[in-house]
């Protein structure tokens, strides 16, 4: 009798796991579930790199291949659209995006001239000021960013 009462045990044991596993699998597998899931994942993925050193920042893109310096004090934000800043009393200054583009899609498209375009096999790393009034203070940043940018 005592061997009836484990095997019934275990099989309840099995059809709850079962019951679960499936509860599990229909919950993600659900379209609702698998769209969230998916752009999630989108929303999170960047190919950057990040390292703090005592000098600053040194940020590396992983996928193209390249790194630069920031000067110290600088801070970044984003993922995929990274911008790096200097904060002073909580306020964005000399605030830099920086992006890339196909070679072929920068001929298209106007480049300010508060920007700095570096080619990088077949394709421009762009490194712009938000604040285009912020050139005469500003522009040094841009200068010393292209000055060491390294390809991997």
């Amino acid at each position: 009798m005592r061997e009836q009462n484990y095997t019934l045990k275990i099989l309840i044991l099995f059809l709850a796991t079962f019951a679960g596993i499936f509860a599990i699998w229909y919950a993600l597998m659900r379209e609702e579930s698998a769209d969230w899931i998916s752009s999630q994942i989108v929303h999170q993925a960047s190919p950057y790199a990040i390292t703090e050193t005592e000098d600053g920042l040194i940020i590396g893109n992983v996928i193209m291949g390249y790194s630069f310096d920031l000067p110290k004090g600088f801070k970044t934000a984003g993922a995929k659209n990274l911008s790096f800043f200097m904060e002073e009393a909580g306020v964005k200054k000399c605030e830099i995006k920086h992006y890339y583009l196909n070679a072929d899609k920068v001929k298209r498209t106007a480049v300010a001239n508060a920007s700095v375009v570096i080619p990088l096999r077949d394709s421009k790393l762009i490194f712009e000021l938000v604040n285009k009034s912020e050139i005469a203070s500003c522009g040094k940043y841009l200068t010393a960013v292209k000055n060491n940018l390294t390809p991997n």
